[in-house]
Parts: structure tokens; C-alpha cells; sequence
């Protein structure tokens, strides 16, 4: 007899293996706060495709260039066993019309799986304007401007977002079928989309961090009930 799905959805949770443990609790919490039920997937838990209802690629360690033809940087640290197994998964939940929503790393991997590529260091001179503190780095906050008819605006009720984006590298060129929907004031990305019917969200800030505002926890809440088993 086929066992009975839960009906809560299963979102399956990308991070590295053994580590990043607080982003991937605040991935969780935020998950359960919008109904649905985290499921760890890492290269140590690959899981399958009948185990997760939606795909959660988090943030972390820069993509290794190779996968985009980028130039190889001696001086950082990749995590080439997370980067196959959440490319496969990208893939793969596109093909499935699975929902998917990426945060920082994984909006620059999701756009990598569909042969886009990434602009590998940002102006100097906005790292420049970037907090050195721990502190610093919690508070930070920049606006960034959505476009009108995007399922980012729709979602957040708002065409301008106040978010924590701190990241030093970002989406270049968008992948196939996908096109971007919000950008700060230098231009640099900070959400891509699908033109496909089913949700596909890539960010670049990271809404589990914000988690206490609504129109944040609307991303996840909007993610998790496109996940829903019909």
C-alpha cells in the first residue's frame, strides 16, 4: 500500500555538509513559519526526488568558475561536492516543474544551471561601501528597485525593497529562460525569474534573515504554497 504524503510540503534544504548550521536553522524556521516541512539535502544526503515537494538552494561558498568558464581564483575555497549535487538539483526540479527558490549563492547557481554566467567581483567601489563589523554586517540594509509585473513585486506587495544583500559577486548574464526583475542603484542584480509557469524565484538577499518582516516572510510563504502536493 503507497504510504500517505504528509499534507504539509517537504522543502528540500541545500547547505554544505557539517556546516553553516545557523543559516540553515533560520532556513527551517522560516520554512515552518510558512507552513511546510525543511528537509536537509546535502552531498552526505542527496535525497530523491519523491522525498521534497520544492528545492531551497541556499547561500554559501562562491560557485567554482570551471562550471561557468570563469577564471579560477587560487586565493578562494569552493565546495565542488555541493556544487554537483545542487546543480543536478536545479536541473532536475526544472525539468520536474518543481518550485524553486534560490537565496544569494543559490540565485547565482540557479542562473549557472541554465548556462547563464556570473560577474565574478563586483565594483570596488561598492564593496567599499560595505560594513567591516559583525555588527556592521547584521544592520546593513540597501534598497533595491523590483520591477512592477514580477512575481518578487507581486509577492511583496512593493516595488522597492529595503534588503541585507552583501554579496561580491552576482548574476551576469541570465540563463535560459530567465530574466531579471530587480536590481540596485549601479545595476547589479538582485532577483531573477522564470518565464516558465511554475514558481522559480532567485534572490540575491537573504529573506531568512528578515524573517520578521512580512513582505519576507511572503517569499517563503508564497514559495511554500506553490509546493503544495495537488
Amino acid at each position: 500500500m503507497q504510504a500517505r504524503r504528509p499534507d504539509k510540503p517537504r522543502i528540500g534544504i541545500t547547505k554544505p555538509a557539517g556546516k553553516d548550521w545557523l543559516v540553515h536553522l533560520a532556513l527551517s524556521l522560516s520554512v515552518r513559519i510558512a507552513g511546510g516541512i525543511p528537509v536537509k539535502v546535502t552531498a552526505d544526503q542527496p535525497r530523491a526526488p519523491g522525498e521534497i515537494d520544492g528545492l531551497l538552494l541556499s547561500g554559501g561558498l562562491d560557485l567554482n568558475p570551471h562550471l561557468y568558464e570563469g577564471e579560477h581564483d587560487p586565493a578562494r575555497k569552493y565546495d565542488d561536492a555541493r556544487d554537483a549535487l545542487e546543480m543536478a538539483w536545479a536541473r532536475q526540479a526544472w525539468d520536474m516543474d518543481m518550485p524553486i527558490l534560490a537565496i544569494c549563492r543559490g540565485c547565482q547557481l540557479l542562473n549557472v544551471s541554465r548556462g547563464g554566467d556570473l560577474l565574478q567581483a563586483i565594483d570596488p567601489e561598492v564593496l567599499e561601501t560595505y560594513p567591516t563589523s559583525p555588527i556592521g554586517y547584521a544592520l546593513f540594509r540597501k534598497d533595491i528597485d523590483v520591477n512592477d509585473n514580477s512575481r518578487l513585486a507581486t509577492i511583496t506587495g512593493s516595488n522597492r525593497l529595503r534588503v541585507n544583500s552583501l554579496h561580491r559577486q552576482a548574476v551576469n548574464q541570465p540563463g535560459e529562460d530567465l530574466h531579471v526583475t530587480a536590481c540596485e542603484s549601479h545595476g547589479g542584480v538582485q532577483a531573477i525569474e522564470s518565464d516558465a509557469a511554475h514558481f522559480v524565484l532567485g534572490v540575491q538577499f537573504h529573506p531568512e534573515l528578515l524573517i520578521h518582516r512580512r513582505d519576507m516572510r511572503a517569499i517563503f510563504g508564497a514559495f511554500v504554497s506553490a509546493c503544495r502536493p495537488s
